[in-house]
């Protein structure tokens, strides 16, 4: 197959897994009297043992893959623009891109409202960072189980707020409003980094590490979701909107290499794509998984860097 048609069913296959993970939660939630429980039933015993492996695959395709690969790109590039420099450019983009995804996760935590002080939700910046996976992405399942029952619980990370001392819905609506266009926009960036690939393998391996890791940030979205005290049409809209952002991102990242011809632009979209899976590796999977002192979750992080290393060393 040519590359075209593997990016168009990558798209395909990303759409469907993030919205099937992140569609089930609500369906066994419409079905069970106490939807909380299948929040805490699949909390992150195995997920986080998944995020660990997916982080130390993607802190190999960052370093090892696509830093070395887009700097080759970007001083190509630059000479054919007669540009040449000793600067650390592909280095300095990447980078760039890791503080624009930091800076969308702040500006999302400082725009949520929040009911008190001292509320939990104030930390939903940071706790959103421990989402799920490849991603981490930036929800957390709860720690302990949410009872419908119970009018002052809540979701961890904030994505819902099921307390009955809000005003009205309008504030939860807002909340998640807020939080959804945090999450869709970094969606996209991840999808971007799918787009601008240019050779098939490293499309493959790419879409399976980030495949896995939306699938996971779909599941503990939706869990959470399904937990709130949200109208049922809105928590649909919220998994679908999410579901989408990243095929989006992979569109036009598709689109903008098909029109520049692997030129400069796509060189700096690679390399700020590079800055947000940096992001996610870091940021959002191994400071969550590792910092815990799980000695298992640091084996499954070493497992999937190997992996990747020692794929990396082998001929095309």
């Amino acid at each position: 197959m040519d590359l075209i048609t593997v990016q168009v069913l990558t798209l395909l296959g990303l759409l469907v897994s993030c919205l099937g993970f992140s569609l089930v939660p609500l369906v066994l939630a419409w079905k069970a009297s106490r939807p909380s429980a299948i929040s805490n039933g699949l909390r992150s015993r195995v997920l986080g043992k998944v995020n660990s492996f997916v982080g130390g695959v993607l802190l190999a395709t960052v370093f090892l893959h696509m830093v070395p690969e887009m700097r080759e790109d970007l001083e190509a590039s630059l000479r054919e623009h007669g540009i040449v420099t000793d600067y650390p450019m592909a280095e300095l983009v990447t980078c760039i891109g890791f503080f624009i995804v930091h800076l969308v996760e702040t500006l999302t935590s400082l725009c949520s409202p929040h009911d008190h002080p001292d509320s939990p939700s104030q930390d939903v910046g940071r706790d959103r960072r421990s989402y799920g996976a490849v991603g981490g992405e930036e929800e957390t399942l709860p720690s302990e189980p949410i009872h419908m029952d119970n009018p002052s619980a809540r979701s961890s990370d904030g994505l819902v707020d099921s307390s009955d001392n809000a005003p009205s819905g309008g504030r939860n609506a807002l909340h998640t409003l807020v939080l959804l266009i945090g999450l869709s926009v970094h969606a996209t960036l991840e999808g971007i980094a799918l787009g601008v690939q240019t050779v098939q393998s490293s499309l493959l391996w790419l879409f399976f590490v980030v495949v896995v890791h939306k699938s996971i940030l779909a599941l503990s979205l939706g869990m959470n979701v399904a937990t709130g005290n949200l109208s049922l049409p809105y928590k649909v809209v919220t998994c679908v909107v999410f579901s989408l952002s990243g095929p989006v991102g992979q569109g036009i990242g598709l689109l903008v290499t098909d029109a520049d011809g692997g030129g400069l632009v796509t060189s700096i979209l690679q390399g700020l794509a590079a800055g947000t899976l940096l992001h996610v590796t870091f940021v959002e999977v191994l400071a969550k998984e590792l910092k815990g002192g799980d000695l298992l979750c640091v084996l499954c992080a070493i497992i999937g860097f190997a992996l990747l290393a020692g794929l990396t060393a082998l001929p095309e």
